[in-house]
């Protein structure tokens, strides 16, 4: 007799749940199917109904994670009604990330480093995030008309990178709110180049 599809869903989610909090704590590299499936409180077939490997549990967990951090970015900005607003927004974001107890650093970067393959699934998916951060930087940047939109959003990544990686050293969220006061100053920067163009001078 089949399960019903409600407990199927359950099952699935509480595996992913349970397997984002181990992996986010330890390490994805330090824990196991059998640590997963304690957690969850699954049997092992349940588990292997929904997912093939751990390296399917891995992706799964990342794009998970994907999906929240882009929804969480996106409901920052919208929250602010101009290019300014809106980038500064996505650092006052990572401000109350990185001050959450439970803060361990950035999964992507984490994920990254810990699988180093890049044929791994798990690190292709954290390569797309980041890819997909710089686009939502450039878009803003460039409907603003400000000046080099890409090389602006790299810049802006590179900001976050490196805060969430010093406040995940630290255990402090001092490093988001540094990269917030050099973010004004690249802002500045875009929006003196577009009033130049705008004004004719070089």
């Amino acid at each position: 007799m089949a399960r019903p599809a409600g407990a199927v869903s359950i099952a699935r989610s509480r595996i992913l749940s349970c397997a984002s909090d181990l992996f986010y704590r330890k390490g994805i590299t330090h824990v196991g199917v059998n640590e997963i499936i304690e957690a969850s409180g699954v049997a092992r077939m349940t588990l292997y109904h929904h997912f093939k490997s751990k390296n399917d549990i891995i992706s799964a967990v990342l794009d998970q994670r994907r999906e929240r951090r882009l929804e969480g970015i996106r409901a920052a900005m919208q929250e602010a009604g101009t290019p300014r607003g809106r980038i500064l927004a996505v650092f006052d974001y990572l401000d109350r990330i990185a001050g959450d107890p439970g803060f361990r650093g950035c999964a992507f970067i984490n994920a990254a480093v810990e699988l180093a393959d890049p044929a791994h699934p798990g690190f292709a998916l954290a390569l797309r995030h980041k890819r997909r951060m710089i686009e939502e930087f450039e878009r803003i940047a460039a409907q603003a008309g400000w000046r080099e939109p890409r090389q602006f959003a790299v810049q802006c990544q590179l900001l976050w990178d490196g805060a969430i990686a010093a406040a995940q050293i630290g255990y402090s969220d001092a490093p988001v709110r540094a990269a917030r006061a050099a973010l004004e100053t690249l802002i500045d920067a875009a929006e003196s180049g577009t009033a130049r163009r705008c004004g004719g001078q070089p």
